[in-house]
């Protein structure tokens, strides 16, 4: 992409800078994160024990919103299961709330049949979907362990797929195995929005018929903004988006393509990776599959609670 054009000259080239306009709000919203009443609130104690519904069998004794609550603790505050189960009891008693608290082994089998959210009910999405993908740790020795001791990796891991909007909001996750590739996962991502989008955004990996196959079924009127490959041709018609594409790259080259399409703001995806990495970190603490993406989830919806805390405004200098 245009960026490895300067690669060779990238030393003599002055790095940016930027500054925070609104500092004081991003501060305070960085502190609110920390506050437990923003994970552990009164909604969720007032429905944690689910209402009886006449039904045959034993009713569960928590209700949804306990384990997604539990769940969010264990992810925003970074503890296994043993130490959720405390801190939750602790904060239960200091609340003074009349409310029981699963137990480690409860928060972990619940996390299975866990119902999954629609994080686009929850927010209100922007127009422009950017996706993205990155591997995450199951476990295995790290590279300075491998490279110290001459051991094999024996790592597992898995591939999370991200769709973030311009307003820095996940609106889609999915976890896969590795052996997924990135546009195979797409359409399962976009049937998890359910409000209208007018751009679908990704990099070049993204690029080829089946990823426009699934946004023009989702939503036929998008605009795709997917750098073509350097070797990539007009189709026969040469009526296509893509064909639109590879034209003006060829007629005025990538950068002046980049800057028509926005193309920059593709950044977005990086950053929502690169925020649930440093924030979640980059090793899941699950080790089956399906306890693995409930993980994810929560983990995304916890993200998108801290950014509707607030964002930092920065301008360059």
């Amino acid at each position: 992409m245009p960026y490895k054009q300067n690669e060779s000259r990238r030393h003599k080239i002055t790095k940016a800078k930027y500054k925070v306009t609104n500092w004081r709000d991003y501060h305070n919203a960085l502190r609110r994160r920390g506050d437990i009443t923003i994970w552990f609130t009164e909604d969720a104690i007032a429905r944690w024990h689910p209402e009886k519904t006449g039904g045959r069998g034993r009713p569960k004794e928590y209700s949804d919103i306990a384990m997604e609550t539990a769940g969010l603790i264990r992810q925003v505050f970074d503890l296994p299961l043993r130490q959720t189960e405390g801190l939750m009891i602790s904060l239960a008693r200091v609340m003074s709330a009349a409310i029981g608290i699963p137990d480690y082994s409860t928060i972990s089998k619940r996390s299975i049949d866990s119902p999954k959210h629609v994080l686009s009910k929850a927010m209100e999405p922007g127009s422009i979907i950017i996706v993205d993908s990155t591997g995450l740790k199951v476990y295995g020795k790290d590279e300075w362990h491998q490279e110290k001791h001459d051991v094999a990796a024996r790592r597992t891991w898995r591939k999370l797929h991200l769709a973030v909007d311009e307003k820095h909001q996940v609106v889609a996750c999915e976890l896969t195995t590795p052996e997924v590739g990135d546009p195979t996962a797409v359409p399962d991502l976009l049937n998890q929005i359910e409000t209208p989008f007018e751009t679908f955004m990704a990099d070049g990996a993204y690029d080829g018929e089946p990823v426009s196959q699934a946004v023009r079924s989702k939503q036929p009127d998008a605009k795709l903004v997917v750098p073509p490959h350097k070797t990539a041709v007009v189709s026969a018609k040469g009526d296509t988006q893509r064909d639109q594409h590879i034209q003006t790259i060829t007629q005025l080259g990538r950068i002046t393509w980049q800057n028509n399409t926005d193309y920059n703001l593709r950044n977005y995806a990086e950053l929502a990776v690169q925020r649930y990495k440093r924030i979640f970190g980059n090793s899941m603490k699950a080790r089956a599959l399906p306890q693995q993406k409930a993980e994810v989830c929560i983990s995304a919806s916890a993200l998108n609670r801290m950014t509707n805390l607030g964002m930092p405004v920065s301008v360059k200098i």
